[in-house]
């Protein structure tokens, strides 16, 4: 039975554990957060290009009764609170996921240290 754990978690989830526990925390979940930053920066871009794409008539139609520079803060205010959450959420999964791989690493360290004992006990060690 321990045996059978120990080799269904190291095809599964013990690679991606390991993978994981290879970097410190902090380096993980900060390298994962600039990644989530990057990708949220990418996705706000690709939806302004797609907002004046689908509203260019109307756009150019207003250009010269718009407020530029209230629209200008207004889109770097969303910005910032889209990245923002995007960044926060990141942490949260990132944190957690790296907590929970170190407690799977944990478990299965103390899983072999209990087969090496049982080991010794029957005289095969």
């Amino acid at each position: 039975m321990l045996m059978t754990r120990m080799a269904s978690f190291e095809e599964n989830e013990g690679k991606e554990s390991i993978r994981i526990c290879n970097y410190f925390r902090s380096d993980y979940v900060c390298l994962n957060v600039v990644r989530a930053i990057v990708s949220a920066t990418a996705s706000y871009f690709l939806i302004m290009v797609l907002y004046i794409y689908y509203n260019i008539d109307r756009l150019l139609q207003e250009i010269y009764t718009m407020d530029l520079m209230a629209i200008g803060r207004k889109l770097i205010t969303a910005y910032v609170v889209f990245a923002g959450a995007f960044g926060i959420i990141a942490y949260v999964v990132y944190s957690f996921r790296y907590d929970r791989a170190k407690k799977n690493l944990s478990d299965y360290n103390y899983a072999l240290r209990e087969l090496l004992n049982m080991q010794e006990v029957n005289g095969n060690g």
